[in-house]
């Protein structure tokens, strides 16, 4: 009887009596007030979700220098001083050369038009006009003599130009150096096959050089071109189009070097390989990954040269690759300068100061093959600045003898090279091989004085460590250049 009224009395309990926090949770969701999602609703979740996914997309981002080290480079160092410079072949460049082309074609046009209708209507012309008129093109096929005209009537400058043009139209033949490896001249190494002097005193400088005869009292200039296989286009054009007699530089981050090698030597180029090195202004100019540092001791660097020694066979000799800091530093290059001595290869200084560098000068006092670039000529990449830094290096031979210009395989660079050179000879200077230039830029030290520079450069060392300044620079550290290699690790 009890439990009757008991199941009675709660049967009578309403849900109304209850309070709001003690009913069913679908009662209280039935009871909640319905209203549209407010603004700060809407931005709450937008803000969780964005809280959510930033962690992702900071992963990603700093995945992007690891699986593409290019676009990584660019991206980290977008609106640097060094991204700022104008891209070589770029749209806007290219028809800024059209457009002066255009009005340097209609200018010439309206000028002849002018003198035409001036020869119909007027009196007839001096012999003194008709000189001036063609001033132009005695200027660029130089002075024909008394003698100017042909029996047919065709004047010298005419033909001269003509066979320009043809000369530019014919493609360059090859002239196939030695396939590399040659045997005898390698080694094994930590990372692969690494150069070395053959048993019968062979270098793999004398080997792998383009052979060429250097006539004395002529002077020679020298072209060294740099970063060749860092894309394909570009080194293609730069193996096929540009003249044999000009060196190749192949970067130790391309693919496929070993093929890129071979291709050059088949077609007739020497090749070298880019040796990077620490610039005064690291890190923001990036000589690329397992480069020689100054911040690493002596055996580490040793390492990473030898790594580099070994990406790929065939060439004559190293350029040095930015490497300002690097190379003003004794302790640091001069074990590199060993090491090059023992393998038996060429060193050029390819910082484009024009000073003799410490490498240079070490070198030379151990009678290794040195060189020295003079100038680089596509620093500024557009066609007056290269075409004004080619006549500096013309002027610079004719002035002593010799000079070495380092450039990048620019597209404009190319172009700019190869029409160059077919004029080259008109102006009493011929086109060598840097290898054929050298140990002729600089004299080697007696024995006390080389003691004594380096004895200079340690104090100096010493002192500035103990300053805690930067790095003493020596003759050949002066600025840096513009990184080419699209990676930021080290």
């Amino acid at each position: 009887m009890a439990e009757d009224e008991t199941d009675v009395s709660e049967e009578a309990v309403s849900y109304e009596d209850l309070p709001f926090n003690e009913l069913p949770i679908e009662m209280q969701w039935d009871r909640l007030p319905k209203h549209p999602p407010s603004r700060r609703w809407w931005l709450s979740k937008v803000l969780i979700i964005t809280l959510f996914l930033a962690p992702f997309g900071v992963i990603g981002v700093s995945l992007i220098p690891i699986l593409d080290p290019e676009t990584g480079w660019r991206l980290f160092h977008m609106g640097g001083p060094k991204t700022l410079s104008a891209v070589p072949g770029s749209e806007r460049e290219l028809q800024e050369e059209i457009a002066r082309g255009v009005r340097d074609v209609e200018e010439r046009t309206r000028a002849e038009q002018e003198a035409a209708n001036a020869g119909k209507t007027g009196d007839p012309q001096s012999a003194e006009d008709i000189t001036n008129q063609l001033g132009g093109a005695s200027n660029l096929a130089g002075d024909p003599g008394q003698d100017g005209v042909s029996s047919d009537g065709t004047t010298t400058p005419n033909l001269e130009e003509l066979a320009y043009e043809e000369a530019l139209d014919k493609p360059i033949e090859p002239d196939a150096l030695r396939p590399a490896p040659i045997p005898g001249l390698d080694e094994e190494g930590s990372f692969g096959r690494i150069p070395r002097i053959a048993d019968d005193g062979t270098t793999p400088f004398d080997a792998y050089k383009r052979p060429f005869e250097i006539v004395e009292g002529q002077p020679y200039v020298g072209i060294i071109v740099t970063g060749i296989g860092l894309n394909d286009r570009r080194t293609q054009a730069a193996i096929t189009d540009l003249p044999l007699n000009i060196s190749l530089a192949l970067s130790p981050y391309s693919r496929d070097l070993p093929k890129v090698a071979a291709s050059a030597r088949e077609m007739g180029h020497e090749i070298f390989l880019q040796l990077p090195m620490e610039p005064i202004d690291f890190p923001l100019s990036d000589p690329g990954p397992r480069a020689l540092l100054t911040s690493l001791p002596e055996g580490e660097n040793l390492v990473r040269f030898e790594w580099l020694l070994g990406r790929f066979p065939g060439y004559a000799g190293v350029v040095s690759y930015l490497g300002t800091k690097f190379g003003s530093l004794d302790s640091a290059i001069r074990p590199i300068i060993e090491f090059i001595d023992r393998t038996g290869l060429m060193y050029v200084e390819g910082t484009s100061s024009g000073s003799i560098s410490l490498g240079a000068q070490l070198s030379a006092n151990i009678e290794t093959p040195n060189a020295i670039a003079n100038i680089m000529i596509d620093d500024v990449p557009s066609r007056r600045q290269i075409d004004a830094r080619l006549a500096d290096l013309v002027a610079q031979a004719k002035s002593n003898g010799v000079a070495i210009g380092i450039a990048q395989s620019y597209p404009v660079t190319i172009q700019r090279l190869r029409n160059w050179a077919v004029r080259l000879e008109r102006q009493g200077v011929k086109l060598a091989p840097v290898s054929a230039l050298a140990k002729r830029q600089v004299t080697a030290q007696s024995a006390v004085e080389a003691e004594a520079a380096r004895r200079e450069a340690a104090l100096a060392e010493e002192r500035a460590l103990k300053n805690g300044d930067a790095a003493p620079s020596s003759d050949g550290g002066n600025g840096g250049d513009n990184a080419e290699s699209g990676t930021i690790e080290n």
